[in-house]
């Protein structure tokens, strides 16, 4: 079995996309660590941050956030899933810029962020990396994505995932285009909460989706009912599943790489 760790540009991310792929890889008997990057934030617009004075909004979003992450870790009960928190701030507050300007830029990878995301990745002594496709093109993930793939040796199994709520609003082709965009021979596989069954039933099916909104709900701080129900209905798409896209490492690993995908 293999030690996975699992980048997440922000708290949530790795939840909405991967809740399902966790779950199977943890029944498989896999290690699972989330690295979550940009944590330090003031996005929280559920919250009551409006009534926290603003010399204390990034302390408070930021904890607001980790309890959340740590409601969603505790669904897998004792299954071994770790969090580690890099404590980098996160766009808005790092480039000094609006929350709607994230959207477009060019990957910020400065040393910073470069040196943390290497040192948490050879601390968990991953045998294999999951990284965001960057679908939205939010600095911070686009960020992370491409300071994970500068220090990731040639050999290493790399599987990137379809953010959500993006993948969710976005088109088909947006998505294609920034995986042939790689250059990594990368090709689709569907992973299931529900390894052991070769086929997805409704019943199936509809757990997964319930699955999906459960993961999602941990993170109301930052998402309403509506982008709740993008999140959770997404996997139809898939049959209860999620999208993996892999590269030839991956898929050569048979201990990653399902039967029938």
């Amino acid at each position: 079995m293999a030690k996975i760790a699992v980048v997440s540009p922000h708290r949530g991310d790795a939840a909405f996309a991967l809740g399902l792929s966790v779950k199977a890889w943890l029944e498989q008997g896999h290690a699972v660590e989330v690295v979550s990057c940009f944590t330090r934030s003031e996005f929280a617009p559920y919250s009551d941050v409006g009534s926290v004075h603003a010399n204390d909004r990034v302390s408070f979003v930021t904890a607001v956030r980790k309890r959340e992450d740590e409601a969603w870790r505790k669904q897998f009960g004792v299954a071994k899933l770790t969090i580690t928190d890099l404590n980098l701030k996160d766009a808005p507050i790092r480039l000094h810029c609006r929350p709607e300007d994230v959207i477009g830029r060019s990957a910020e990878v400065s040393e910073k962020v470069l040196s943390k995301i290497r040192r948490a990745l050879e601390g968990s002594r991953a045998e294999a990396v999951v990284l965001p496709l960057g679908l939205s093109g939010h600095v911070d993930h686009v960020t992370a994505r491409d300071a994970t793939l500068s220090i990731l040796p040639a050999d290493m199994p790399i599987a990137f995932y379809e953010e959500l709520p993006f993948a969710a609003s976005g088109a088909e082709g947006a998505t294609e285009t920034i995986v042939h965009a790689r250059s990594l021979a990368l090709q689709s596989e569907l992973q299931s909460a529900f390894a052991s069954e070769s086929r997805q039933t409704d019943d199936a099916i509809t757990e997964a989706v319930q699955r999906k909104r459960h993961a999602a709900w941990c993170y109301d701080s930052q998402i309403d009912e509506k982008v709740t129900t993008e999140i959770a209905e997404f996997c139809r798409r898939y049959r209860g599943r999620e999208r993996l896209w892999v590269n030839t490492a991956w898929r050569l690993d048979r201990t990653l790489t399902p039967e029938s995908s």
